[in-house]
């Protein structure tokens, strides 16, 4: 009897081990996809060049060193390279949506379980990270669980002083959008997507000093203090403790635990 409790305990143990293994071979394979969706070149230099001068570098620090006359130099040049258009880089994938798939992402990750009100205490009870990379992020992996070519798909990036001072940084994931618009952002502190340009002048209207600077980046870009791309660490912490209180490890084991979404239609 003895026995067979103790091969009944073993195969639980190892049936438990395996699917906490399994969870986790899933939730790498997913970051993995996040890493591996490179976008190619645009097909103008301006958001190539732009992009480029600001790869190595803080973001923060970028905006802290220019003058304001600079910063506005800037922020035209991004308004003016984001109406460019973009080169296909995987066959059959999603170069653009419309605004009510822009506004389905946004809402659905409003909805999601690892966001919102209620989840607030849970993943930052100090209120010292807002999240809005995270969303971002999910964003970005949806948006690539659907389709959307890798190309289509960007970070947009508010730098300066915002809603006095209480944040340095805003960012969220951006896509391109259908006939001669520029970008949707899929912000979710806003109830719907909203144009790049209209998301911009939010920003420059909650900048403290008149001195919020834009940035567009590869969407896999993950902190405003380095250029680093994600990686586990970032997303699942390093096996002792997890920065970030198991908010990306909650998306990324729910997310694997459901059927891959319907794509886009192009």
């Amino acid at each position: 009897m003895k026995n067979v409790l103790l091969v009944t305990v073993c195969a639980g143990l190892l049936t438990f081990h395996t699917s906490i293994f399994s969870a986790q071979k899933d939730c790498h394979a997913l970051i993995s996809i996040l890493v591996s969706s490179r976008p190619t070149p645009f097909k103008s230099s301006r958001l190539t060049a732009i992009e480029r001068s600001i790869q190595e570098k803080s973001l923060l620090d970028i905006q802290s060193a220019l003058s304001s006359s600079d910063i506005r130099t800037h922020n035209k040049q991004i308004r003016e390279a984001l109406k460019d258009p973009v080169l296909r880089s995987q066959e059959g994938s999603v170069l653009s949506i419309d605004k009510a798939k822009a506004d389905f992402l946004v809402k659905l990750i409003t909805v999601h379980p690892t966001n919102g009100a209620k989840q607030e205490k849970k993943y930052d009870p100090e209120e010292c990270y807002g999240f809005c990379f995270g969303r971002a992020t999910l964003i970005h992996s949806e948006a690539l669980r659907r389709n959307t070519d890798p190309e289509a798909i960007k970070k947009i990036w508010a730098v300066g002083s915002l809603e006095k001072g209480r944040w340095h940084f805003h960012v969220a994931t951006m896509i391109k959008a259908k006939g001669k618009g520029s970008w949707w952002v899929c912000d979710p502190i806003y109830k719907s997507a909203e144009s790049a340009e209209t998301w911009i002048k939010r920003m420059e209207n909650s900048s403290d000093d008149k001195r919020m600077m834009v940035f567009v980046t590869d969407p896999r870009r993950f902190s405003v203090y380095d250029p680093q791309f994600y990686t586990n660490i970032d997303l699942l912490g390093d096996g002792k403790s997890d920065f970030y209180n198991g908010y990306f490890k909650d998306y990324l084991e729910y997310t694997t635990k459901h059927p891959k979404p319907k794509p886009f239609s192009p």
